[in-house]
């Protein structure tokens, strides 16, 4: 007798009627986007194979991808996302996808790490252990309650309750996907399977693995680690819908062309680097151009990876966004529309929003869609991302997901601008995950700067290895002198005359303070009798609606006066005359230089600084460094971009706390050393987000504004209203009892939502923002 032809998906159920969404989305389409994923990643992370040492790693991907979620099709799951009533009991449909991983042709080796990688792809293993149930647990259930099928017992389910038609269908289906995605010379034979007698894989891998000792070294370590990674990454940007990886080729800097034989020498030199590079040039020198130059070599050389264009401040990841966005997709080029250029930081919701201000979408609408471009930016979707050096070391972390953000990294070229910005604790960080990633994951390296002491440079070619070392030569650094260097006595506010009455001449002046306080205090001073519509006050006190609209208003003529604190240093591209400054770093007071005479068309320009700082400074700066930074400045007059290097091997001989730089070296290169695969490091996930010292707070008379912008799904437009304050002085108002927390509620789907936020009962002014010292109560303003 003839058997019955199996009969196909179509003639079994639609394709379309096993889910892998609540939202309808079907599994073979959700299989499909997948792989999609999967062949763009083929192209943009080439070096996978070789970094794992297994030459079939997108064979071993493939599979994965194929098989991630064929334990959707238990009924229960499906009855969950059609939101019918089930006994799912939240049970994981990933330990149903595992068994299927038997019937692949590979070495029991391969197997593990398919198998490991499907069952690690959304829950750590430590979390998957509440999912597997003891022989006594099941038991009970069994006599407790009623069911034909056992939700707790794996092998009941495992045999009664999948779609074996529908499965036999994708896997007969294999070759076929295999042979369009992949392209790949292997003929699938499969092997015989006994769903039988599976052992639960919560039991059979993830707890023997928990237990083993797995570091860097180890030949299994990295093959883990990016088959885990590339499988989130498939599904992650396949659920998203995030379909492509765009590259950047050689074609990509066309742009450049309209530049070519007016480079400088150094730029030139960049440009010929293949490998690891570092560039000292002074700000002005076109360090940008270079990095772009550098970068289109990497890539005529055959190397290909993801690019990151790391940065210190918020306000410096915008602006460059702003203008590779401009240089490689034209000037219309938006941060939702980018193809090529994304970025990353604390601040992103507001930084996005600002380009669909002028939208008719209702709030909700407009939240959904900035999530969504939210997430692009996040995803593996632009070549070319601007970061914080925090979203590479948070990886450095184990934080959630860090197998995903160390596959993105693999043979990645990194460029490090502003170098010379970061702590102790940072540079140290960035020392060691630089050494860490370049050893493991062939990242290749340009490291700019204006400003860095010797010793700082030696760590980091330490770091790097092999390296070329680039200069701006002597006859361009002869043209770069702009400055002329004067100590004041006295501090800022005994400076306040003299600039008073430079400011009824013509120029343009600058004044830096290192705190706020300090700030606001001489913006109040200075602007008495002066127009206000001509003199800004800039620091990190205000909304970010205030904020964007002073930084707007630099770029204006008109204006005559600008007094704020270190976040002058960087990123605005203004051009002032004069500057009186609070004594700081040599390093900090370069950067501030940068800001006078910066298109180097008006001679030479003076620059005073005060001898004397101010009360809190010594919490900001080490003395000593303040100290010598005096006494080398005491000697010169005008500033010769040749001799920086000299001055301020001067000023930092060595790290000033060179056992916390030492030891957090030491510590952090430990902690690399503990990172596993399918283990969410909790503990240093914690010391990852205790490295951020500050704390959002809503001045109180936005607080009725913030609540209204709640109840209509606003989150956006909420968000903006907060200041960022340093912990120290958030526990400073905290004492007393200036901060309070409030609570605001919205009702969706018949449900209280809350939404916690600290409010300070500061006096905020649009001029000045968040006044410390006074308190808003009752009817008027209290001098604490």
């Amino acid at each position: 007798m003839k058997k019955a032809p199996i009969k196909s998906l179509a003639q079994e159920c639609s394709a379309e009627s096993i889910l892998a969404k609540s939202d309808g989305k079907s599994l073979l389409r959700h299989i499909e986007d997948c792989l999609k994923v999967y062949q763009d990643l083929k192209m943009a992370l080439p070096i996978l194979p070789s970094l794992s040492g297994m030459e079939d790693f997108f064979d071993l991907l493939f599979c994965t991808v194929y098989l991630h979620d064929w334990g959707k099709v238990h009924m229960e799951f499906q009855r969950v996302l059609k939101k019918q009533e089930n006994q799912w009991r939240h049970n994981r449909h990933e330990i149903f996808s595992v068994p299927f991983v038997e019937m692949l042709p590979f070495t029991p080796e391969r197997k593990e790490i398919i198998a490991l990688s499907i069952l690690g792809h959304h829950k750590d293993f430590e979390t998957l252990q509440e999912y597997l149930y003891s022989d006594k647990e099941v038991e009970e259930y069994r006599l407790n309650h009623k069911y034909q099928v056992n939700p707790l017992d794996f092998n009941e389910n495992l045999q009664k309750c999948l779609n074996v038609t529908y499965l036999l269908d994708l896997k007969a289906k294999l070759q076929d996907y295999y042979d369009r995605y992949a392209s790949g010379k292997r003929q699938f034979e499969f092997e015989h399977v006994d769903f039988s007698s599976q052992k639960n894989p919560i039991q059979a891998y993830a707890l023997s693995y928990l237990v083993k000792k797995v570091e860097p070294g180890d030949t299994k370590y990295w093959p883990r680690m990016f088959l885990s990674g590339a499988t989130k990454l498939c599904d992650h940007m396949g659920s998203a819908e995030q379909l492509e990886i765009p590259r950047l080729t050689e074609k990509s800097f066309h742009f450049l062309n309209r530049l070519n034989g007016k480079w400088y020498t150094h730029q030139e030199e960049c440009g010929r680097v293949k490998g690891n590079v570092f560039l000292a040039a002074p700000t002005g020198s076109g360090k940008t151009e270079a990095a772009l130059l550098w970068l289109r070599k990497q890539l005529q050389s055959g190397h290909q990876g993801r690019i990151f264009y790391v940065l210190p401040y918020t306000a410096s990841i915008n602006a460059m966004h702003q203008r590779l966005a401009r240089d490689f997709e034209g000037k219309g080029a938006k941060p939702g529309q980018t193809t090529y250029i994304g970025l990353l930081h604390g601040k992103l919701s507001q930084y996005l929003s600002e380009y669909f201000e002028d939208t008719e979408d209702n709030p909700k609408d407009l939240q959904l869609r900035l999530g969504k471009i939210k997430e692009m930016h996040r995803q593996m979707v632009h070549p070319l991302k601007v970061v914080t050096p925090f979203q590479i070391l948070k990886y450095c972390y184990g934080v959630k997901g860090f197998e995903k953000g160390f596959t993105e990294l693999a043979g990645a070229m990194l460029i490090f601008d502003e170098i010379h910005a970061y702590d102790v604790q940072t540079f140290a960080q960035i020392i060691s995950s630089l050494k860490w990633l370049t050893k493991y994951l062939h990242i290749r390296v340009m490291i700019m700067t204006a400003t860095l002491p010797s010793f700082m440079y030696k760590e980091l070619q330490s770091a790097v290895g092999h390296s070329v070392l680039v200069k701006a030569d002597h006859t361009l650094l002869e043209q770069f002198t702009r400055h002329r260097v004067q100590i004041a006595a006295g501090t800022i506010f005994d400076q306040t005359p003299v600039i008073k009455k430079m400011l009824r001449k013509r120029g343009k002046i600058i004044v830096v303070c290192n705190t706020v306080s300090n700030a606001q205090e001489v913006f109040r001073q200075l602007t008495g009798n002066m127009e206000t519509s001509k003199a800004v006050l800039l620091h990190s006190r205000f909304i970010a609606e205030h904020r964007m609209e002073k930084e707007r208003l630099l770029f204006e003529d008109d204006i005559r006066l600008l007094v704020g604190t270190q976040a002058i240093e960087v990123s605005l591209d203004i051009d002032f005359d004069v500057m009186f400054t609070e004594p700081a770093p040599l390093d900090a007071l370069i950067q501030r230089f940068g800001r006078i005479n910066r298109r180097r068309e008006k001679g030479v320009c003076p620059v005073f600084i005060c001898r004397e700082g101010g009360k809190y400074d010594s919490y900001i700066y080490p003395e000593e460094l303040v100290t010598r930074t005096l006494e080398v400045l005491s000697g010169i007059s005008v500033i010769k971009e040749y001799s920086l290097q000299k001055m301020l091997d001067e000023v930092y001989p060595q790290w000033p706390d060179q056992n916390k730089y030492d030891e957090t070296k030491a510590g952090f290169m430990e902690s690399l050393g503990r990172l596993k695969p399918f283990m969410r490091h909790k503990e240093e996930e914690e010391a990852f987000y205790r490295r951020f010292t500050s704390v959002s707070v809503l001045p109180v008379e936005f607080r009725e504004i913030y609540e209204e912008h709640i109840r209509q799904f606003d989150f956006i437009e909420a968000e903006k209203l907060f200041i960022t304050v340093h912990k120290g002085m958030f526990y400073k108002l905290l004492n007393k009892e200036l901060i309070e927390r409030e609570v605001a509620e919205i009702r969706q789907n018949n449900r209280i939502k809350s939404f916690p936020y600290w409010v300070v009962d500061c006096k905020y002014s649009k001029h000045f923002g968040l006044l410390e010292k006074e308190s808003v109560t009752g009817n008027g303003n209290i001098i604490c």
